[in-house]
């Protein structure tokens, strides 16, 4: 029967060789060299002198333990701000109903507008420059309707008055509250002129759509 001495430095020296192990490997394969080395003591030849009291062992670093990983930055949440009091599913006119709102990406934010039929529509909240494209706009935002008509197609009037009950809302939020959603909008401009190929059609899929 093995001493409580034998014994500590037996566990000892199978940590340091599961370090020797780990350092080559990371996660899960460290934990496995370690329950390994566990299980399968080193060769007695290779074993430092024991003088009884395992000084000789090599205890684990502390560097040893696993370090947390990097925190990862949460994506922005869509600015329900600018458009207060409306939320996902307010009907805003005609049995249209806002059925989403996107993060602000790629220089503009994106609401969704449904109807009973099944219909989508998706409006674009990009920055009024002074020289608004939408169908509707506010002094700071301009609503671009997204049909790929290139601003030729007409809008029927029940989506019309949609967008326009959108564009209250905006109004009223713009000045309060919102600045920082408004910094990162873009000119629908500037976004055709970055986004669209040379044909006018999206560059990059979902950027202008």
């Amino acid at each position: 029967m093995l001493s409580r001495r034998t014994l500590i430095g037996k566990a000892a020296v199978g940590a340091a060789a599961a370090l020797a192990l780990g350092a080559a490997r990371t996660g899960v394969a460290s934990t496995r060299a370690l329950r390994a080395a566990a299980d399968d003591p080193p060769d007695d030849r290779n074993r430092p002198a024991d003088d009884g009291d395992a000084q000789n062992a090599s205890p684990p670093p502390a560097a040893a333990a696993s370090a947390p990983a990097d925190p990862v930055s949460p994506a922005a949440p869509p600015p329900w701000e600018l458009v207060r009091p409306l939320v996902a599913g307010s009907v805003v006119a005609y049995g249209w109903r806002l059925g989403a709102l996107s993060p602000v990406r790629d220089g503009s934010c994106v609401v969704t507008l449904e109807n009973a039929r099944g219909r989508a529509h998706r409006v674009h909240l990009c920055r009024n420059d002074g020289a608004p494209q939408g169908l509707v706009h506010t002094r700071r935002v301009d609503l671009v309707v997204m049909n790929e008509g290139h601003g030729d197609l007409p809008t029927e009037e029940p989506l019309a008055q949609a967008v326009a009950a959108v564009a209250h809302a905006v109004a009223a939020n713009e000045a309060t509250g919102a600045a920082g959603v408004l910094a990162e909008l873009l000119p629908h401009a500037e976004r055709v002129r970055r986004f669209a190929a040379a044909d006018g059609t999206p560059a990059m899929e979902g950027k202008l759509r």
